[in-house]
């Protein structure tokens, strides 16, 4: 085109379109001379100035794991490989950071030397951006009230599970259990995305509250379930199948009822040695996904009654949480332990039935709330419209200090102990208490005569004390 036609073309135009068009060029050029747009997926965000942190969420979380009164795990996903960076302190304006440079797309990082009961603000920096400031509350010292929610069985259903979390979100819990199935295919990478965008993008939950799990059968032991939390290693396959913690007078169990825990297998001998070491606690909650007691839905588990139960009873279990049967049920006391389902976090309901040892049933979309005192607690069954289902009162159970080799509970190690072992093992006498503890002087995993034999020992002959 010659330039006298362009010129010509130009002042044909109209003036307001020629001044349109010399503005859309002008904000072209500014734009590009100030910095560049950054997109997440297809949606537009905002526009990054040069030295400018934009705010966003990473592909997974950031979530909260594994928290004690000194430290606390927070993990997130990105999409691609990227540094772990971490900046928190007592304000949101506080500048402490823990960084990990090795690049990788599965981040977790473990805060330490942080105070006990305190509210702590932290953000993720990740692939050029960061998150909105976030906070935690380390674990409480150990004779301080504290709170903690329990659901499970999310899959399915994320719109039902969405509503519990919203409504859970309320009564800010210092950490939550859930009791198994998070997911309904525990192999497939899109039901984890939901699961998390559920609990880290659609509410922020899990970036505030730490959770803690049981694994169900609907995750079939997947890897991708070992993989995405960060959970206690205290067993003796150092994994996180099942494992314990302490949080303020309380101890925790979570057991894998996926996996053997028949008397000879590693979970049942750990779990013995677990119950003793936490004798002495206020209170003592077992979780796990399948369930002893059960009315309606998958009924009961004879295999957990015969094997576990025993257990639970002789060493004071106070309570035992499980979900797999998608509705609240209470069962017991039964022979002094209370038996909770909370499986309405989300999936399709089942209707409960009835039985000599339920106490209370409801085919609703639930969580439980629990209010720990020094002496006693305080359940409430929360429907997510916030109704209020079930509640109850309980006080922590009467138990005599468990000292290994003091059989009849009076405090001392002495005669007495040998004789009371003899009647127990000869003429029908009473049980030690709990029977695996206390009275397996020798702890070889049974209560036996060699077990007197290393009383006299121990008493009389200078031999080793009891173990």
């Amino acid at each position: 085109m010659k330039k006298d036609n362009l010129l010509e073309i130009l002042f044909g135009l109209k003036i307001p379109i020629l001044l349109g068009i010399v503005s859309v060029v002008l904000l072209i050029m500014t734009t590009f001379a100030q910095g560049t747009y950054t997109t997440r997926g297809s949606r537009y965000i905002t526009r990054q100035a040069e030295g400018e942190i934009i705010e966003g969420l990473p592909q997974k979380g950031p979530y909260l794991s594994s928290v004690t009164q000194n430290a606390i795990i927070i993990s997130w996903r990105t999409a691609t490989l990227d540094s772990s960076v971490i900046q928190y302190g007592l304000t949101a304006g506080d500048g402490s950071e823990k960084k990990d440079v090795s690049l990788k797309t599965a981040h977790s990082l473990t805060l330490t030397g942080l105070l006990t009961d305190t509210i702590y603000h932290y953000r993720v920096l990740f692939e050029g951006k960061q998150t909105p400031d976030h906070t935690f509350r380390t674990a409480v010292s150990i004779n301080s009230t504290f709170d903690f929610s329990v659901y499970g069985d999310t899959r399915t259903q994320p719109d039902s599970h969405l509503a519990v979390v919203n409504r859970m979100v309320e009564y800010e819990p210092d950490f939550v259990i859930h009791t198994g199935d998070l997911v309904a295919n525990g192999f497939d990478e899109n039901q984890w995305a939901v699961y998390f965008t559920t609990i880290c993008s659609s509410a922020a939950f899990a970036q505030n509250v730490p959770f803690y799990y049981a694994i169900g059968n609907h995750e079939d032991e997947s890897p991708l379930y070992y993989s995405y939390f960060y959970l206690p290693h205290n067993n003796p396959d150092n994994t996180e199948s099942y494992y314990s913690f302490d949080y303020g007078n309380s101890h925790f169990i979570s057991l894998d009822t996926e996996i053997p825990y028949g008397p000879s297998s590693a979970q049942y001998r750990w779990l013995k040695t677990d119950l003793l070491k936490a004798y002495n606690q206020t209170f003592v909650f077992v979780f796990m996904h399948d369930h002893p007691y059960c009315a309606g839905g998958h009924n009961n588990n004879t295999g957990l009654i015969d094997t576990l139960c025993p257990l639970f009873e002789d060493y004071k279990v106070d309570m035992v949480l499980s979900g797999h049967s998608h509705f609240y049920q209470r069962n017991g006391p039964i022979n002094r332990v209370t038996y909770l389902i909370a499986a309405g976090g989300g999936a399709p309901l089942y209707t409960p039935a009835e039985s000599s040892w339920t106490q209370y049933s409801e085919k609703s979309h639930h969580f439980v709330y629990f209010t720990i005192w020094s002496d006693s607690l305080r359940l409430k069954m929360v429907h997510s419209d916030d109704s209020i289902g079930d509640s109850l009162i309980y006080c922590a159970q009467n138990k005599p200090p468990a000292v290994i080799g003091d059989v009849n509970a009076d405090g001392a190690i002495n005669v007495s102990d040998i004789v009371y072992l003899i009647n127990y093992l000869f003429k029908f006498g009473p049980e030690p208490l709990p029977i695996q503890g206390v009275g397996d002087v020798n702890c070889d995993g049974k209560v036996s005569v060699s077990d007197i034999v290393y009383l006299i020992n121990y008493l009389f002959k200078g031999g080793s004390s009891p173990c």
